[in-house]
């Protein structure tokens, strides 16, 4: 949809992906999107080490209906002496931590009076706390908020980071053995800078700057030896394999050539071998094992950067990736070496939403792929759920659609200036899949924008006019649907979520834990990193 106002820039967090990769796929804008790649804008920047991050303390905003005030305060140490990247940084955050009645550190931490009720979770407050996210104890058999199970509420919601930074595409997440939360996130400020954010309790988060430049990157836990694995992109199409063991990190090897890397990009198997999808420097979606050497296959080309990645139970590896096709883009799913599948055409050549999820659920691994695809009128979108039930043979279901008759824009330039223009209308945009045993949900975020625009013009040599807000109103909701629901159906588990893609872990006990780049000021360029879990009440 075109911006109600030419002299404000739209969400760029993630409303708009903040200096990504590919400068056609990350913009909300249709005339900078069309079916062709072009090299990434950042790639000149020349990526120091020696920048210290801005220590501040700002209201956290966005955060859910039950807080009242939310204020985060960020402390600064010294410089860290093997990486002189940045301070260490602590943020503490009042949050809706729906699990730490009794607790003092750590979620995962009960008292006398929780009741068990199975070998992966407890109960406190009514609410369900996993006690162990092992490898043995996935696929997750707890059943998930909402299709006529538990409501979905906000059990927490936290600033990993409160300082305002411009940053790209979204945050990586992953889960410790104990069931609690690690994101890895970027700043783009002077160079590309990398933070490892972990949870100390409820609320309180330290993030310690990475020894490698990291623009975007992805995660994947190795819980039961209490490690983790990053796979990160440097801006310059250097991609390479960090693991981190009691706080240190060591690289492990990486890739041969020029490639980039997003969130959920990397999974390990079950036998420890690291899966990487991924395009490269051309834009061919690649999928990559490291096992200490690296194996290769080339899946499609002219692809999308965000390329999704699972495994199913025998570590076979599926794929999805948006790529042009007859001058048009279309979501392909690959099971390599297999064929590729076309699981739903856009409709047309110009893409601004291109974040999509695939998860695989069931015994029989059937593929779930949650998207964003263009009605008819080629401004207005619907979130779709696709499902895979045959070969080459998928299911499509519409679980919300923009409301073209129902908005009121200012899309027209004014005449002249003084004049006044009321704007209200809702935007949707598909955040993330997440899949139990035999269930999957869809989450994704209505955003409503509503208020005045004003015109002025100028002589530029030439007279021309234009809109500039006067006042404008945001909210938003964050819903889960599920196969077969109607959108009156949906419930919302978060409110105020301000942005268009998010990373997701889910864990025993069915909770889903997110990871995001926020706007709460609707500026648009500089995004706090934020945490929410949702799970049943």
């Amino acid at each position: 949809m075109t911006s109600p106002s030419l002299s404000v820039p739209l969400l760029c967090v993630a409303l708009a992906g903040c200096g990504d990769a590919v400068a056609t796929t990350d913009t909300l804008d249709p005339s900078t999107s069309s079916s062709s790649t072009t090299a990434e804008p950042t790639t000149a920047v020349t990526p120091t080490t020696s920048t210290t991050t801005g220590d501040e303390t700002t209201d956290s905003g966005g955060m859910s209906a039950s807080e009242s005030t939310t204020t985060t305060s960020t402390t600064t140490t010294g410089p860290d002496t093997d990486t002189a990247v940045s301070a260490t940084e602590t943020t503490s955050t009042s949050t809706t931590d729906a699990t730490s009645t009794s607790t003092t550190t750590s979620t995962s931490t009960t008292d006398a009076s929780t009741s068990t009720t199975d070998s992966t979770s407890t109960t406190t407050g009514g609410v369900e706390v996993p006690e162990t996210c092992l490898s043995a104890d996935f696929p997750v058999k707890a059943p998930l908020c909402g299709d006529g199970g538990p409501a979905c509420v906000t059990l927490r919601d936290e600033v990993v980071s409160a300082n305002m930074m411009f940053r790209n595409d979204m945050p990586a997440i992953a889960l410790d053995g104990d069931c609690e939360p690690v994101v890895l996130y970027s700043e783009a400020v002077n160079g590309y800078h990398g933070f490892y954010g972990e949870r100390l309790g409820p609320g309180m988060w330290v993030a310690t700057p990475t020894p490698m430049v990291v623009a975007t990157g992805s995660l994947a836990s190795d819980p039961d030896n209490d490690a983790v694995f990053a796979m990160v992109d440097d801006g310059a199409f250097g991609t390479s394999l960090w693991r981190r063991f009691d706080g240190q990190w060591t690289q492990e090897g990486a890739l041969v050539g020029m490639n980039h890397v997003r969130a959920h990009q990397l999974a390990r198997d079950g036998v420890g071998a690291l899966h990487v999808g991924h395009v490269n420097s051309d834009f061919a979606v690649q999928h990559e094992v490291f096992d200490g050497a690296w194996s290769k296959e080339q899946v499609i080309t002219n692809a999308e950067i965000h390329v999704r990645l699972a495994l199913d139970a025998a570590d076979a590896p599926r794929l999805t990736s948006w790529a042009t096709v007859d001058a048009t883009w279309k979501l392909h799913y690959f099971a390599p070496p297999g064929v590729t599948e076309v699981v739903a055409p856009l409709g047309s050549n110009v893409i601004e939403r291109q974040h999509h999820d695939l998860a695989l659920v069931g015994a029989e691994a059937t593929p779930w792929v949650l998207l964003a695809r263009k009605q008819a009128d080629q401004v207005h979108h619907d979130i779709v759920l696709a499902h895979r039930t045959g070969p080459a043979t998928w299911a499509l279901e519409t679980l919300a659609s923009e409301n073209a008759p129902a908005d009121k824009t200012c899309d027209d330039p004014p005449p002249q200036a003084g004049v006044t223009c009321d704007f209200d209308y809702r935007t949707y945009y598909p955040l993330a899949l997440a899949a139990g045993q035999d269930e999957v949900r869809a989450l994704y975020v209505a955003i409503h924008r509503q208020g005045t625009l004003v015109s002025a013009c100028e002589q530029n040599p030439l007279p021309f006019c234009y809109w500039n807000t006067q006042v404008e109103d945001r909210s938003s909701e964050l819903r889960v649907a599920w196969p077969g629901s109607q959108p009156d159906e949906h419930q919302v588990a978060a409110v105020d979520v301000f942005t268009d893609r998010a990373a997701a872990r889910l864990d025993t006990a069915g909770q889903i834990h997110l990871a995001f780049y926020d706007d709460p000021t609707g500026v648009g360029l500089d995004p706090l990193v934020r945490y929410v879990k949702i799970g049943g009440e």
